[in-house]
């Protein structure tokens, strides 16, 4: 009976250890799949990003080109045409929608991450623009070519 009993705990000792066994495969799969679903959602969010950036720099491009279609408008406003006023009047307020702000310069100090300098004549503050310089949000799309000093 000794022999029965010693027999009946060490097929329990090994019941208990495969359980134990089965409860760490369970564990360790959870803990893989949770890695795996964190990974996954971390992927979802670097793909969002990208694909806001794409979208920024696409962007960019887009509203870089009209800009030279608006120093065009600018132009022929001199002329004094009320039709072309009126066109580059809308045309200005679209890109004002789109988050597109001109730079000033005129009686500004020279700021390199703004200007350029086209010429210079002595020190002193921007007193002519050249080309008007543009930002979207809060990046640059073109900076601003300047004359400093006096004429």
């Amino acid at each position: 009976m000794k022999e029965d009993s010693k027999i009946k705990e060490k097929i329990e000792i090994i019941d208990e250890l495969e359980e134990g066994k089965e409860e760490s495969k369970e564990k360790n799969f959870l803990e893989d799949l949770q890695r795996v679903q964190a990974d996954f959602e971390n992927y979802i969010k670097r793909v969002d990003k990208e694909k806001d950036r794409i979208k920024e720099i696409a962007k960019a491009e887009l509203l870089l080109k009209l800009i030279s279609i608006k120093d065009d408008f600018d132009k022929a406003v001199d002329i004094n045409n009320e039709g072309v006023k009126i066109i580059h009047n809308n045309f200005k307020k679209f890109l004002e929608e789109e988050g597109v702000k001109e730079i000033k310069s005129l009686g500004e100090e020279f700021n390199h991450n703004l200007h350029e300098v086209i010429k210079k004549n002595g020190d002193g503050k921007i007193t002519e623009e050249v080309q008007k310089g543009y930002m979207l949000n809060d990046k640059i799309l073109r900076i601003a070519k300047v004359i400093i000093g006096g004429k």
